[in-house]
């Protein structure tokens, strides 16, 4: 399907060769983001890369959840695992990417992913994604970027809105939006209810049937349900009080086979609750300051079942976190801002994986300083510095620097470096696992002494013949000397780019970008025990570097019809892999001949689950004939590495990646009654492609899935 991108591409070359010639009414649009210094500021002048979803997007997709939405822009690539659906910034993994709603993080990673699933697209005004390191604003997990989902405001007087989205699958879904606002007071409450019955996953291309294959569906049956509230209260000129509510609930069914091929049945359930009073106080004309404070409590269970209906397993997970941050902006002139914010953060968390049932905190207190300079028309400075001191990990300090530069009206340069990093999890700390399939041990860096020495009381661990000494490696005896402690993960990140709007009509993004980490933290043997298998424990070793460009053009053939394309040019690789290739080599063999070979450092494709080439092209068409509305969307996805079939421990051979694929969506929408009632149909992956195969499969790929929306404004 690479002809449609090429077909695409050639007619956007041409439009833009030929709009040259032509006069035509220059689209301008001064779009404001908050996420970027932590306040509001036209997207014009923002000194790092930032992509902007507006309302009107989403709602050209007709998308359910968030991960819908993000999978259709440059940079933002979706990772399905078992546990939920990520999303990776500059080809980091999704536990790398801070993701928030009004500027406060949503909890509940398990084992890395904040499945974006949960996240209803409703109540959604923008999501301003911030791409590079970002922990000078917002800490820990915002190394490769933020997601900042930016949430309705109330308009004047009382508005009711409901909508309902039938599509296939047996999927529903159920939303209504309540705002009133008159004079100080604004109050807002959006609901939510889907419902699916899931899918089994048949690929015809391919030739293989999950469905038949497997006990259980690919996506097993679920709903849930979520309720967003926001109160403001004006009480004076100079103070604004605010207080913000979340909840989210979803229960799941799944069938699947156990390691024995016995058919389990299970039953789950996930809720998410949070409230977030917030102070804004304006001091004086150049002093303002603001409270807020942030408590929220995920959970998740999960009970799973024989045929005989008797217990098989029962798991739980409770995530907790509170967070009270004081914010002082100060004007030192009319064009510079200086911003001093302190902050004190609490979390736990308690899952049946730890070394107990009970809820284990932490605690952080934290500053951060910014400077942000209008100097003139040409020229914008972004400077600041955080400093993280928590309990179980070394103070953190993180500078950042960014610029943006106007050499004409027409052409601008942006530039940023700084310093990012994420702590160590909780299961790094404090992890307690036995494997009953494979006799295997894992234990948190903050539980190996006593974990150890229960396998020592049980005579667990082997001996060495020679010496009779117990087998230990110098792993255990450094995590003895540092107490436990693992350094957070870091990262140096560089962005610089340019915006070019010298074609009439066309805005053309191009932003080039680097990241070298360090410190990655990796579970490594720190004993050897009796049946052969390892005891692991936590170590910082890995370093990666992750490096590429984005490419975003974007044309309007006239007020109501726009055509965007964008790439993406990525590549992920492991630093002391390339060393290895460089220095003593890595070898492979060939299957025919079984002779070894040295792998050629160009085969190395780097770190698995990475296109190194991601594409995608819109066209949508707004109210162009009688109030009808109409996109198309084409989604192109490059060839990734999935598995390690030559047992060399690298990808290196064409065996070892997916085939890339595209897919196309499209859909019409008609307003009617004064654009109160808004109708669409609409087809996702129009071409009905999946991709199932003996060795892998893309569970988030179901086929072609036809939908229906209506939504009425009272």
């Amino acid at each position: 399907m690479k002809q449609y991108l090429l077909i695409g591409f050639i007619f956007f070359s041409f439009h833009l060769i030929t709009s040259q010639e032509k006069k035509k009414d220059t689209v301008k649009l001064e779009e404001v983001i908050i996420t970027a210094t932590k306040s509001k500021r036209q997207l014009s002048n923002v000194t790092v890369p930032v992509t902007l979803i507006k309302q009107k997007d989403i709602k050209q997709g007709a998308a359910l959840s968030l991960q819908s939405v993000l999978g259709e822009y440059t940079g933002l690539e979706i990772s399905t695992t078992a546990v939920g659906a990520g999303i990776q910034l500059q080809g980091l993994e999704s536990d790398y990417t801070l993701i928030m709603i009004d500027g406060q993080p949503v909890v509940g990673r398990l084992n890395g992913t904040l499945d974006l699933s949960r996240l209803s697209v409703e109540n959604i005004a923008q999501i301003e994604v911030i791409n590079g390191p970002s922990s000078v604003l917002y800490g820990s997990e915002a190394l490769a970027g933020v997601i900042n989902i930016i949430t309705k405001k109330p308009k004047k007087g009382f508005n009711l809105s409901i909508g309902t989205k039938i599509s296939s699958f047996d999927t529903y879904n159920v939303s209504s939006t309540t705002s009133f606002s008159k004079n100080k007071f604004q109050a807002n409450l959006s609901t939510n209810y889907y419902t699916t019955q899931g899918y089994n996953i048949a690929s015809t291309e391919e030739g293989y049937s999950l469905s038949s294959e497997y006990y259980g569906k690919t996506v097993s049956p679920h709903y849930n349900q979520s309720y967003n509230s926001n109160i403001k209260y004006k009480l004076n000129n100079k103070i604004d009080l605010g207080l913000g509510l979340r909840f989210f609930k979803e229960d799941q069914n799944y069938q699947f086979l156990e390691s024995n091929l016995n058919p389990i049945h299970g039953v789950g359930s996930v809720s998410d609750w949070n409230i977030s009073p917030t102070i804004n106080y304006k001091i004086n004309k150049k002093l303002k300051t603001s409270a807020k404070f942030y408590f929220t409590n995920y959970n998740s269970s999960t009970d799973e079942f024989r045929q005989d209906n008797s217990l098989f397993k029962g798991t739980f997970y409770t995530e907790k976190y509170a967070n009270l941050e004081i914010k002082n902006d100060y004007n030192l002139t009319s064009k510079t801002t200086l911003t001093l914010g302190l902050g004190y953060a609490q979390e736990g968390v308690a899952t049946s994986n730890l070394i107990d049932n009970d809820l284990h905190t932490a605690n952080n207190k934290y500053s951060f300083l910014q400077y942000v300079a209008d100097y003139n028309k040409k020229f914008n400075l972004v400077l600041g510095v955080r400093f993280d001191k928590h309990d179980a990990y070394e103070n953190q300090f993180n500078p950042k620097a960014s610029f943006l530069y106007r050499f004409t009206p027409n052409f601008i340069l942006k530039g940023s470096i700084g310093r990012g990093f994420k702590k160590p999890t909780f299961k790094q700390l404090y992890y307690n696992y036995f494997s009953n399939a494979i006799g295997l041990n894992v234990f948190g860096t903050m539980y190996v002494q006593e974990g150890l020495q229960h396998l020592l009381d049980a005579d667990e661990i082997a001996t060495n013949i020679e010496t009779g000494e117990p087998v230990i490696y110098d792993l255990y005896y450094e995590i003895i000397d540092r107490n436990g402690k693992i350094e957070p993960e870091s990262s140096i990140g560089k962005n610089l780019g340019f915006k070019y709007t010298a074609i009439p009509n066309t805005v053309v993004d191009v932003n080039f970008f680097r990241n070298d980490l360090k410190n990655l933290i990796e579970f490594n043997p720190i004993a050897l025990k009796t049946n052969g298998w390892y005891a692991y424990s936590s170590e910082n070793v890995s370093r990666v570097l992750s490096q590429g460009a984005t490419v975003d053009i974007k044309t309007y053939l006239s007020n109501k019809i726009k055509i965007s394309l964008g790439y993406q040019y990525l590549e992920v690789k492991d630093k002391d892999v390339l060393d290895k290739l460089d220095g003593e080599g890595i070898y492979a063999q060939n299957p025919e001949t079984l002779s070894s070979y040295r792998v050629n450092k160009k085969d190395y494709g780097g770190l698995l689950y990475r296109s190194k080439h991601t594409a995608n092209f819109k066209f949508i068409a707004q109210d162009f004939y009688k109030g009808f509305d109409g996109n198309f969307r084409i989604i192109y996805k490059g060839r990734s590495g999935y598995k390690d079939v030559n047992n060399n421990e690298i990808l290196d051979v064409d065996e070892e990646y997916t085939k890339p694929y595209s897919l196309v969506n499209a859909s019409i929408s008609k307003k009617l009654f004064n654009k109160k009632l808004r109708i669409q149909v609409g087809i996702d992956n129009v071409f009905d492609f999946t991709y199932v195969t003996a060795d892998y499969t893309i569970a988030s790929l179901p086929g072609r899935t036809y939908f229906t929306t209506i939504n009425y404004k009272f």
